[in-house]
């Protein structure tokens, strides 16, 4: 099969990795990808890590109707003369010009429909309007959604769409563990060697909520004096007003000996398996909570805010501790009551680990895309036939 994957992301966030990571499972099963992804970026850069096929010459994002134009007829060509067996966009900026050029070959070329499979890995709203309704309901042939969350917003919008849905989640390669590097993150960081330990790992931005991690930490700190946060950031620079506004805080909290800055380095995952605790503070999106399946493959629990799709990968008590609302005093109190139950936290660090391996095992993420897009086949083609 021959399969066109649009990630057109300037990013490498959550929504790229998806992208990535299904194209790679499809390409490891024998499969042809081509992902569509804008040049120069920092996802076409990981992309091209990770040795993928890149479509680089058809611009998605442009604003410009003439740009646009042009990209649908290169997008037409495209497609024709690479014989493209499915469309897979994952994004919404460019989303309408696939669908009409499936929708134009498929008229011309009744024989062979290209089916759209739609995969959304974002909570934004969807625009409520009659072209939007019929291209989601009836020009494309099925979706998939990163969490349940985003399955139920797109049923608000569209009601009788739910028999075309399918939530898939993120999956993880679960390392060997223990790591047998051999760092020594204790005297690397200056970390006591009592010290108990928590990580928070991603950009550092006002959505992920690092900030209010620090007003759970100060309530923390009489009891866990020892306390240290782990703060491995990635995609954020020094001048960026949420890096100095965090940078302030510590200070004036008089935290400083209890956070560590970790600038992005290439053996995170160590780190994670280092701490007893991950934390996902983030206060909005988190559609795909990559960060808290990775916690999980290397058999650290998570403490989280209710946020997004994390409630669905969190099971409350069992592979990590969800807070009760979104403010400092709820976090701190599913932090305290883990740090201080080593029972309880043991066993939910086997589950975190078991999860990894069950629930959010990649086979599991291709053999249900691969029956969505057996799926969408048989639709595309029953459409196909009915138009005929």
């Amino acid at each position: 099969m021959k399969i066109l994957i649009g990630s057109n992301v300037q990013w490498w966030n959550a929504e790229a990795a998806y992208a990535a990571k299904i194209a790679q499972l499809l390409k490891r099963e024998g499969h042809t990808v081509f992902v569509l992804t804008r040049p120069d970026s920092l996802n076409s850069q990981q992309l091209s890590k990770l040795g993928l096929s890149l479509v680089e010459h058809i611009n998605l994002n442009s604003n410009n109707p003439v740009q646009l134009y042009l990209s649908y007829q290169k997008l037409k060509k495209f497609l024709l003369e690479q014989q493209i067996d499915l469309i897979n966009p994952h994004r919404s900026e460019g989303y309408p010009l696939f669908v009409l050029a499936a929708h134009a070959l498929r008229s011309l070329r009744p024989e062979k429909p290209i089916p759209i499979v739609r995969t959304r890995g974002t909570t934004r709203p969807m625009r409520n309007h009659w072209l939007n309704r019929k291209m989601h309901m009836d020009w494309t042939d099925f979706h998939i959604t990163a969490g349940k969350i985003v399955a139920e917003r797109l049923q608000r919008v569209i009601p009788n769409i739910s028999e075309k849905v399918k939530t898939i989640y993120y999956p993880i390669d679960c390392p060997e563990l223990p790591f047998q590097t051999g760092t020594d993150f204790r005297k690397n960081f200056e970390i006591p060697v009592k010290a108990r330990l928590l990580a928070v790992v991603g950009r550092i931005r006002p959505v992920k909520g690092q900030r209010i991690l620090l007003q759970s930490l100060s309530l923390l700190l009489p009891e866990f004096p020892d306390l240290v946060v782990l703060l491995p950031f990635r995609d954020t620079s020094e001048n960026e007003p949420e890096m100095i506004l965090l940078r302030e805080d510590i200070v004036r909290m008089n935290l400083k000996a209890h956070i560590r800055m970790i600038p992005e380095r290439e053996d995170i995952l160590e780190l994670m398996e280092f701490a007893d605790l991950g934390v996902v503070s983030s206060v909005e999106s988190e559609v795909i909570c990559r960060v808290a399946v990775e916690f999980f493959s290397v058999a650290t629990p998570v403490v989280a805010f209710p946020t997004g799709c994390l409630p669905e990968i969190i099971r409350h008590e069992q592979n990590g501790m969800l807070a009760k609302n979104h403010s400092p005093e709820a976090l701190a109190v599913e932090i305290k009551h883990l740090l201080s139950n080593p029972e309880l936290l043991g066993r939910l660090s086997h589950e975190a680990r078991k999860d990894a391996e069950d629930r959010f095992n990649p086979q599991i993420m291709l053999d249900q895309t691969l029956k969505v897009f057996e799926h969408a086949f048989e639709t595309s083609k029953l459409k196909s036939g009915n138009n005929s």
